[in-house]
């Protein structure tokens, strides 16, 4: 086996940090817009192996911000007609 073809270890090391970092940023920007705790989020994207579960994890989770302009709207909606009806 040739030392040379296997690669340099701390190149291999500074391309899996470069993918946490990048891992960790896409985590930041999701949890900005989706409106959850953006520290815990950015920490989480950037520990090896669990950032793979956040990103899926942020992909399929809801939008809290969203939901809580649904809210208010169907409450402004539901006051809207029990006024109308008294």
């Amino acid at each position: 086996m040739n030392p040379e073809s296997s690669g340099s270890p701390f190149i291999t090391l500074f391309m899996f940090l470069i993918w946490c970092v990048i891992i960790a940023v896409l985590s930041h920007l999701l949890a900005k817009e989706k409106g959850r705790n953006v520290a815990l989020w950015t920490v989480l994207g950037a520990i090896p192996i669990l950032n793979f579960i956040v990103i899926w994890y942020f992909v399929g989770a809801a939008n809290l911000r969203l939901e809580q302009k649904i809210d208010r709207v169907i409450e402004a909606l539901e006051k809207y007609r029990t006024r109308e009806v008294a």
